[in-house]
């Protein structure tokens, strides 16, 4: 490793942009560094949780060819032990050893699997995100694709509402029994214009396979010589269970952001209060100074 370069790593990239690399561990394109972003997590969704009420959750929901079905995982009542029951971290139990078995079956011929993680926020503060450059599916697309090994995005209805009609994917608005707008079906992912609607916020994010495998594979070195490579050691044949924490933690980071972006930008001086929902909705004790 010290002078050949892993195949879809980040060894030969950092050689054309910095001439220099860490040889040891991957240094700072090594997922080791996420660390830091689940420790600022943690504290980001406790300022959630005790401002409004906000839940960030996040699960598997795909392993290879093994993906849960359409409903199959309930977000309004999916529960952080039911997501930690298992080592895969899907709160289904049927699909989990089915997803398990699929990361066994490649792990044992020195091979590696991607996955998919679904990631929710439940109660989420109506009028988070602006409008053009800072809309708030942007900033979380930014933030979980900053995450190692992810691959891509979605939101909502994602890329299978590009095979929908304007009439089949728009989300009608109707009046709830506490007099709220809400929406009936929420294809557009609790996003609308950029901005939360209050509706749960649902993305998925995938993962590549992990690329440092137990299998031979062609490379070259810094000399540009080219040479077959074995890599050693311990790597996870699936990455996207470890991405959880991680997932939810770059989602907490953005809604915090977005949360003292709001509350000063609309919440100190509205304008409309009529129409300009209060951010601590139903949580009348807390304090302005708390955040």
């Amino acid at each position: 490793m010290s002078i050949a370069y892993r195949p879809s790593h980040a060894d030969a990239t950092y050689d054309m942009k910095y001439g220099v690399r860490a040889v040891q561990g991957g240094g700072r394109s090594s997922a080791r560094e996420t660390i830091g972003r689940v420790a600022s997590g943690a504290i980001a969704k406790k300022i959630l949780k005790q401002f409004s009420g906000t839940e960030v959750l996040a699960y598997v929901s795909q392993v290879q060819q093994v993906l849960l079905p359409d409903g199959s995982v309930d977000h309004d009542t999916v529960t952080l032990d039911q997501i930690e029951s298992n080592i895969v971290r899907c709160p289904n139990p049927e699909y989990a050893e089915k997803m398990i078995a699929a990361i066994d079956a490649v792990r044992i011929r020195g091979d590696s699997v991607g996955g998919v993680v679904t990631c929710i926020v439940r109660n989420a503060p109506r009028g988070l995100g602006s409008p053009v450059f800072d809309k708030l599916e942007a900033e979380l697309a930014k933030a979980v694709m900053s995450v190692p090994a992810s691959k891509g995005f979605e939101l909502g209805s994602g890329f299978s509402g590009a095979f929908l009609t304007g009439s089949e994917h728009n989300d009608e608005f109707y009046t709830d029994e506490h007099g709220r707008i809400r929406t009936r079906t929420n294809r557009s992912g609790g996003i609308q214009g950029g901005i939360s609607n209050g509706e749960i916020i649902n993305m998925r994010v995938a993962f590549k396979p992990t690329p440092a495998i137990s299998r031979k594979q062609h490379t070259v070195t810094r000399e540009k010589k080219e040479i077959e490579l074995l890599v050693h050691g311990r790597h996870d044949p699936c990455v996207a269970p470890r991405a959880v924490p991680v997932v939810e933690a770059m989602v907490a980071l953005v809604l915090v952001d977005q949360l003292m972006a709001q509350y000063a930008q609309c919440n100190l001086f509205p304008i409309n209060a009529e129409l300009q929902e209060p951010l601590s909705l139903g949580f009348p004790n807390f304090e302005p100074a708390m955040i």
